[in-house]
């Protein structure tokens, strides 16, 4: 192959995509900016000060010591509420997310040893809120029972060591591996960016075949004399570069800038990377190649973008998707990178755990890259 005829061809498509605003902006600006708007967007990684509104109606003592105690956890923000019906309102108004009802009579029936609860409701409308919420408020009365417990047993004549003896006679030690501080930038943006990267890569590849159907060039390419091969190749040059450097911004960006983990090999993710930018590449060329015009690439691909997302498995799992979600899912390539990156970066895993996501992508790789060398031949045998 004479490698100065592709670098002409990638050039001449090099001066297209810096002549076109907008196709400049999604092969060049687009993935960098998403990726700082994705960043900006999850930055806190951790939900805290949740505003929460407490109703003491009892205004006792030891009602006193639960306020203070939720005032004290950095995970609420507490919001100072005279009724029960002014919480509803608050929760209607988004004032407050979560609340803490302590009845009459708490600190009677707690030092007589009857049974007493409070009642604590959170906002679930909105899961982030509500499951965060409830983790969060849970371990704040356990702590609180816990000191209570160590303070009566204390009373009893019991000393310090006792007492904690009896109140962990049973206990839950529960460790989190992976992702130990919960980071929803951990857990959803490296899928957001494989996406961007996916949608992006496909739209920009999309267009330059179309592009030249349109402008009635295209007929002077196939009959230049020049190669098939060559002109696949210097077509899809510019876009392969252009790829894979935004895949290492987008990488670079969610851990540096969003502060998603990367625990794993950065070797192992880019040749990752690699595999897929080469299958949304040529995906792309060969989208380009059988569809009638730009508007037909942009539809399909804008009306593709939520469902591929969704079926992935990446922020539902995936073993309680339907089975023929799960077999449509496994044909897209950011199915597999999306769930891949989160075991290199989340778990660390390494090469080995990946020999089946590596012999997909690779054979995606293939299939696509022949279905571009091989159109002219398939072109031939389609219908008129």
């Amino acid at each position: 192959m004479n490698i100065k005829t592709v670098f002409h061809i990638a050039y001449y498509e090099l001066r297209h995509i810096f002549k076109n605003p907008i196709l400049f902006i999604i092969v060049f600006i687009a993935p960098t900016v998403y990726a700082l708007y994705f960043s900006a967007v999850y930055c806190h990684g951790v939900l805290s000060d949740i505003p929460l509104g407490i109703v003491d109606m009892d205004n006792s003592h030891l009602s006193d010591e639960l306020v203070t105690a939720f005032s004290n956890n950095p995970y609420f923000e507490t919001v100072e509420v005279s009724s029960y019906k002014e919480l509803q309102e608050d929760m209607k108004t988004n004032k407050v997310r979560a609340g803490v009802v302590i009845p009459e009579d708490f600190e009677k029936d707690v030092r007589q040893n009857r049974h007493t609860e409070t009642l604590n409701v959170y906002d679930a409308s909105n899961l982030i809120w509500g499951l965060n919420t409830r983790k969060n408020t849970m371990e704040v009365i356990d702590k609180f029972n816990n000191q209570y417990t160590a303070e009566y047993l204390a009373g009893a004549g019991m000393n310090e060591h006792e007492a904690t003896r009896v109140i962990n006679s049973v206990s839950c030690n529960i460790v989190s591996w992976y992702n130990p501080t919960n980071s929803y930038p951990t857990y959803i943006i490296l899928g957001l960016m494989m996406m961007l990267i996916q949608q992006l890569g496909l739209m920009s590849v999309g267009l330059t075949i179309t592009r030249e159907k349109e402008h009635n060039t295209w007929l002077h390419f196939v009959t230049s004399g020049v190669s098939w091969s060559k002109i696949v190749a210097g077509k899809c040059l510019p876009y392969f570069s252009a790829n894979l450097t935004n895949f290492i911004l987008v990488i670079f960006i969610a851990v540096e800038v969003a502060g998603a983990k990367m625990e794993g090999s950065i070797l192992l993710m880019l040749s990752l990377g690699l595999l897929y930018v080469i299958i949304i590449t040529f995906l792309g060329f060969v989208i380009s190649l059988f569809s009638a015009d730009s508007l037909q690439v942009t539809r399909y691909l804008a009306l593709l973008s939520l469902p591929i997302f969704m079926i992935s498995g990446y922020s539902w799992p995936a073993t309680h998707i339907p089975g023929f979600l799960n077999t449509l899912a496994s044909i897209f390539p950011s199915t597999w990178m999306m769930t891949a990156g989160r075991m290199v970066s989340v778990k660390g895993l390494e090469a080995g755990y990946l020999g089946e996501t590596f012999a997909v992508m690779s054979l995606m790789a293939v299939i696509v890259l022949m279905f571009s060398l091989l159109y002219p031949h398939i072109e031939k045998k389609l219908p008129a």
